[in-house]
């Protein structure tokens, strides 16, 4: 799995235009790892306990201003001391004012680069949300294959060369419809992951034997979908004196990526198999168990009352 690359305090700079930001001064600090993106402001919540300042942009409004230009100067020191430090990515004054001293000295001296913006506070907040809750949304990239199938996203994940393209194809001759194929791009949105391909190659499927095939050309658009949950991983494996297969789907095995838990699936490879057929079926089965529905539970508990029913009877 890769991980994307840092988000800092260089993205500001990037979409300064966009934002309607001018760098006063970096300070050497634009290489600061921006990791929330909720802001913070400087005065307005002192008396209340101190915010999470770790990698957050500290926002500065007229109102912030304000307070601080009416405190002594060891108040303001004292107000800015755990709000502007070496774990703030940056600094942004709004309304078209520039920094009181004490800000400004706070900023030099502690490295945060720091940016100016005749726009609100509030607009700038929003958009400053806007832009960094995407760019901070964790994210992983995983070999498989990613299908909807039956509206479930199913992730088919192996070793290479063990079928899992064959496999999407077929699902796709099938009806259902090919998300990713090769690399997954996943992303974590709340409780669920979210998974799509890279951009411009998610509909390329490479077979062998067949080389590159494009879903969308061979089958349709509706063959194809840009994004989708993932609600079951499928393992494809190979035989192994090691190999231990749950034959009663008693078992819920699960798969975890960015700290989300997915029900896995692992399904023996071997000639003569449809595995296509097998991953619908668990899709199906999937589908099944989320409404409620478990086929493996429900025979166990039949097995249960009929044997401590012939135990009574016997007694």
């Amino acid at each position: 799995m890769t991980p994307p690359p840092p988000v800092t305090a260089r993205l500001l700079q990037v979409h300064a235009e966009r934002l309607g930001l001018r760098l006063l001064h970096d300070h050497g600090g634009l290489d600061r790892p921006i990791r929330q993106a909720t802001v913070v402001h400087p005065a307005r919540a002192v008396g209340q306990p101190d915010p999470d300042v770790d990698g957050a942009i500290v926002v500065v409004g007229s109102t912030d201003v304000e307070w601080l230009l009416v405190r002594p100067v060891a108040e303001q020191e004292q107000a800015l001391r755990d709000r502007v430090c070496e774990v703030v990515p940056a600094v942004v004054v709004c309304g078209g004012l520039f920094p009181p001293p004490s800000l400004a000295e706070r900023a030099e001296a502690t490295g945060v680069p720091v940016f100016l913006t005749r726009r609100a506070a509030s607009d700038l907040s929003r958009d400053l949300q806007a832009l960094l809750a995407p760019a901070l949304a964790l994210r992983e990239l995983v070999h498989g294959e990613l299908v909807q199938v039956h509206n479930l996203g199913v992730l088919i994940v192996g070793e290479s060369g063990i079928g899992k393209s064959e496999a999407a194809l077929e699902l796709v001759l099938r009806g259902h419809r090919l998300v990713a194929d090769d690399v997954v791009d996943l992303e974590r949105a709340g409780p669920v992951l979210l998974g799509k391909g890279r951009e411009g190659l998610s509909h390329y499927l490479e077979v062998r034997g067949l080389g590159v095939l494009h879903a969308a050309d061979l089958f349709g658009q509706a063959a194809v979908l840009e994004k989708t949950a993932v609600h079951l991983v499928v393992e494809l494996v190979e035989s192994s004196p090691e190999l231990e297969l749950d034959r009663t789907g008693l078992d819920q095995l699960t798969w975890t990526a960015l700290g989300v838990d997915v029900p896995l699936v692992r399904l023996l490879v071997r000639p003569g198999r449809n595995i296509a057929l097998l991953i619908e079926v668990a899709a199906r089965n999937q589908i099944l168990k989320r409404r409620g529905i478990h086929s493996a539970r429900r025979l166990d508990e039949e097995l249960t009352r009929r044997l401590e029913g012939e135990d009574e009877g016997g007694g």
